[in-house]
């Protein structure tokens, strides 16, 4: 299939010269103009929601770098059970759990998680993947309904202002018969005064996950935000027996057996 290209010229790609104000990131650091987290032990002052949430996987990953989740949005009851079960039962976080999106508004949000009156850093979510799928053949896809909550998605970021947003999906979101979609979500970014990076496709097994996973990946700044980011993340593991000399400070990719077989730590108990 081929990848479409988005029509750059849409898409407003100058910044001002303001920064990030330090002093709101008391748990972590300005380094170069890229925040680095201290450690998830620190008190965590980026605040994020995570919308189209499903079992927890996003919210778990930004936790664990020292990100404070103050909301969620999962449509799923099974998905919302098991998010609830282990982030805010067992882990102990703080976290509003909200059910279907399309029931919920931004004002809504606010009024029933305090902490957003004063804004968010991040806003993360991967939304249905469904009709972008490989598996939805001859176009069968294109009018999914699912795919207009990516849109939904944009909503939220419009109305709660996040210095960051960043989409998830899978790789058929950017094929060429999905271009007018995709165009219109750019579009939204721009008049909306966010400047998008160009989409990219990361594979999981390179960044230490003992499974080949690639998806899309949106990511979007907020013009008055200046950041100066290395995006993509530079990959961490490598394909066994390709690029030794290359990547020989890299290890090869992890195996589903290796951590099956692995006994399971007191926490995982």
């Amino acid at each position: 299939m081929q990848l479409c290209e988005i029509d750059q010229n849409r898409l407003s790609t100058k910044q001002n010269s303001s920064s990030i104000d330090t002093a709101h990131y008391t748990g972590s650091e300005i380094n170069n103009n890229s925040i680095i987290i201290r450690s998830k032990d620190s008190p965590p002052s980026i605040t994020a929601i995570d919308l189209f949430a499903g079992a927890g996987g996003f919210s778990l990953a930004a936790h664990n770098v020292g990100i404070k989740i103050l909301a969620a949005v999962e449509i799923s009851k099974h998905a919302c059970s098991t998010y609830r079960k282990n982030l805010i039962e067992r882990m102990g976080l703080d976290i509003r759990l909200f059910g279907d999106i399309n029931d919920l508004t931004p004002e809504e949000m606010i009024s029933k998680v305090p902490a957003l009156s004063r804004g968010c850093d991040l806003l993360i979510g991967g939304p249905p993947c469904q009709g972008f799928s490989s598996h939805r053949f001859k176009d069968k896809g294109v009018d999914d309904p699912r795919n207009e909550l990516h849109i939904r998605y944009f909503h939220f970021v419009s109305a709660l202002r996040p210095k960051i947003f960043l989409v998830e999906n899978v790789p058929g979101l950017l094929w060429e018969r999905h271009k007018d979609y995709l165009e219109r979500f750019w579009k939204a970014a721009s008049d909306a005064d966010y400047i998008l990076h160009d989409p990219v496709i990361l594979n999981a097994c390179d960044y230490g996950v003992p499974q080949r996973r690639r998806r899309a990946f949106i990511l979007g700044i907020r013009s008055d935000i200046k950041l100066d980011l290395s995006w993509p993340p530079e990959t961490t593991h490598r394909k066994p027996g390709k690029g030794k000399e290359a990547n020989e400070d890299k290890p090869e990719w992890i195996k589903a057996e290796e951590v099956l077989k692995a006994p399971l730590s007191e926490d995982d108990s």
